[in-house]
């Protein structure tokens, strides 16, 4: 069986994180663990495994970012979820959590620390730019999520510039771009309805996920630190678990 591994810290941070994996668990049909690096046992983090019924493991070093990624790399492992070492309200995502999303090429959920508890997964986000590319590598969460009986929105946001204008039939002619956007895109999308918004990716795709319940967002991750301006932006803002797949 897959597992999904949970990295979690000595911190209350611990619950959220391992609340977001257990309810990913099913999705994937996958187990969960729970592992913690330091020379030490880790007692708030071993307590918090015990309670939600985790299996733990302590992973002896001072430096977090090896460890994680060197157990991250078995075959069996499809999955990481990694806290966002951060104040409410603060736009700094964390070292830890930004580093193993550079690092790691398997997918990564990055958990804010104040996500509500969840018993399981029902609705999720997945933030789509127009390239075959990213569309190929967020396919994959559609499936999935579909197979799972989620609600799935795909929502992508045009500029001013690139918006396509619609005749006198507002209504039908925007219908009909969602269906070719989709079809184009994300073909046998299944039950994936489409939002699309106009002005700023990253203020848009934010204030969708305030505006409506939202247990994941997906995003394509470019791992280069040099590009992915849009989702870095998302990530750093973002209260709810984002779901980051990498992209070429």
């Amino acid at each position: 069986m897959s597992r999904i591994v949970a990295a979690i810290d000595n911190s209350p941070a611990a619950r959220p994180v391992l609340s977001v994996a257990l309810a990913l668990g099913p999705v994937l049909g996958a187990e969960v663990e729970a592992v913690h690096v330091a020379d030490d046992e880790g007692d708030t983090a071993a307590a918090v495994a015990a309670s939600m019924g985790v299996p733990y493991q302590v992973l002896p070093g001072d430096d977090p970012l090896p460890a994680i990624l060197g157990h991250a790399a078995g075959a069996d492992v499809t999955l990481v979820v990694v806290g966002a070492r951060r104040r409410l309200q603060a736009a700094d995502l964390g070292h830890l959590a930004s580093q193993i999303a550079e690092h790691l090429d398997k997918p990564v959920v990055v958990v804010p620390p104040e996500t509500r508890p969840m018993d399981r997964m029902q609705n999720v986000v997945i933030a789509l730019e127009a390239t075959p590319a990213k569309a190929r590598s967020l396919g994959r969460v559609i499936s999935v999520a579909a197979a799972a009986d989620l609600d799935i929105v795909v929502v992508h946001v045009d500029d001013e510039q690139s918006i396509p204008s619609f005749s006198d039939q507002e209504a039908h002619e925007t219908r009909a771009y969602a269906d070719e956007f989709l079809a184009r895109f994300l073909p046998g999308a299944g039950p994936a309805r489409l939002e699309l918004r106009v002005g700023d990716p990253a203020d848009e795709i934010i204030r969708l996920a305030q505006e409506r319940p939202v247990d994941l967002l997906a995003l394509g991750w470019p791992r280069d630190p040099g590009r992915g301006a849009v989702a870095r932006r998302i990530l750093r803002h973002s209260h709810v678990p984002v779901l980051l797949v990498s992209v070429g």
